[in-house]
């Protein structure tokens, strides 16, 4: 064999011994992006991805849903409210046109009383005093009381007396006999005080105001220099009232004799 025929074997052979090795080794065949994505570790597969869409997209629309309900809840309260509001406007106005109205009476009453014209007239009867509201009633009554605590006694003693005839079975007249009786005292008026305090005694016993008038009374009697109608007045609250505060001073008066 010439050197020509056996160079040419020799590269046949190593070439052949290239390419079986190369194959023995294990040579990475390359793959597809598709198919490297889908079998990759950490890869999420596509029809996982669509389920994970589906699932927000309920989400999403339940959301929408209950946002949809509480803006429903609150237009419905906040129209609620709006009719609550326009409701107290109105009985507020409603309020205050019946003050006025009251004030405006009882302003006449006080201009009547000023010039001297007399407002006693006749005593109402039962049905002539239900015609009138309590409110209208009370508000006479506050209103002569308003004038003793800004010191106008005269005419609080006025517009009390006229009160006292003008409703002689309101449960306020005893009240009123009573706060004339006192402002008697404030100014000295002994005899103008144990008249109204009289009233009580002999018209209304069973009112509260009783334990109360028979004290000062019995004061009266003391100031009076006249120790043994005071001692009876006394005894009499601590006989027929004796859990009340007028008793306890009615007490005190006695030991300190």
């Amino acid at each position: 064999m010439n050197s020509r025929s056996l160079i040419s074997a020799a590269l046949a052979g190593g070439t052949f011994v290239f390419i079986s090795t190369a194959f023995a080794a294990g040579v990475p065949v390359v793959q597809s992006q598709a198919d490297h994505v889908a079998t990759s570790a950490g890869a999420v597969p596509l029809n996982r991805q669509q389920e994970v869409s589906s699932a927000n997209s309920a989400l999403m629309e339940s959301l929408l849903f209950q946002l949809q309900d509480l803006q429903s809840v609150v237009a419905e309260q906040r129209g609620i409210i709006e009719e609550l509001s326009y409701q107290v406007q109105v009985m507020q106005q409603e309020q205050k046109e019946r003050y006025v109205d009251l004030d405006r009476r009882i302003q006449l009453l006080q201009d009547k009383i000023a010039s001297g014209v007399s407002t006693a007239g006749p005593v109402l009867t039962e049905q002539d005093q239900a015609a009138l509201t309590d409110e209208e009633i009370l508000a006479e009554y506050n209103a002569a009381k308003a004038l003793m605590l800004e010191k106008k006694f005269d005419e609080s003693i006025a517009q009390l007396a006229v009160f006292a005839k003008k409703y002689p079975s309101h449960p306020l007249t005893p009240n009123a006999w009573y706060w004339i009786g006192e402002i008697y005292l404030v100014q000295r008026d002994a005899a103008g005080a144990k008249q109204a305090f009289e009233h009580i005694v002999e018209d209304y016993s069973d009112h509260d105001k009783m334990p109360d008038s028979l004290y000062k009374l019995g004061v009266i009697a003391q100031q009076a220099a006249d120790p043994a109608l005071a001692k009876r007045y006394f005894e009499q609250v601590l006989k027929d009232f004796p859990n009340t505060q007028s008793a306890k001073l009615a007490k005190a008066r006695l030991d300190s004799n």
